[in-house]
């Protein structure tokens, strides 16, 4: 009995666990970018007994593919600094895909142009338009573009790779029922 209690507290603490459905909104702004984005799915991350954010993925066409337009939206419910965002997306990004330093100084300026701080309720919404461009939006509003093709397929793998350090969130994000 001792020992299913411990398994099951360190499921609780695992930061997999939790990834119940959330509703997320895709900002109107994001919506004239990209009419023809429906939302896939939607998913929960809680880090150990903290809730971290919302997300949801919305796609154009039937399903999920990297080279469709597609928009990713996290709701936060906690607060981070830009500082953060950005130290903790070029880990992933370097962990996922072997970027060599110049890469990874590039996607630095990108990212703390494209990242404030956030509070809790804030949300930022990333629009991939594969072989184009990425257009960051925050509350609502475009605050940053990266005109850089590679940076979509990099940045999102942190979400949608197979690879995932949120393995349960990516089932939720691309509503996969395996």
């Amino acid at each position: 009995m001792a020992k299913l209690l411990t398994i099951f507290c360190l499921l609780l603490m695992s930061p997999f666990a939790w990834s119940a459905a959330t509703k997320v909104p895709l900002p109107a702004a994001v919506k004239t970018a990209a009419p023809d984005l429906h939302l896939l799915g939607a998913g929960h991350l809680n880090w150990l007994f903290f809730s971290v954010y919302n997300a949801a993925l919305w796609i154009s066409g039937d399903q999920y593919t990297p080279t469709r337009t597609f928009a990713l939206g996290i709701d936060y419910e906690r607060s981070f600094s830009s500082h953060e965002l950005v130290k903790t997306s070029l880990k992933e990004m370097r962990r996922l895909d072997d970027l060599d330093a110049a890469q990874l100084a590039k996607y630095r300026i990108d990212l703390q142009h494209a990242f404030p701080d956030v509070q809790s309720g804030d949300q930022i919404v990333g629009l991939c338009m594969p072989g184009k461009y990425t257009a960051f939006y925050y509350n609502g509003v475009l605050h940053s573009k990266i005109d850089d093709p590679q940076f979509c397929p990099d940045f999102f793998a942190i979400w949608l790779s197979p690879h995932t350090q949120v393995p349960g969130l990516r089932k939720k994000l691309l509503d996969l029922h395996e």
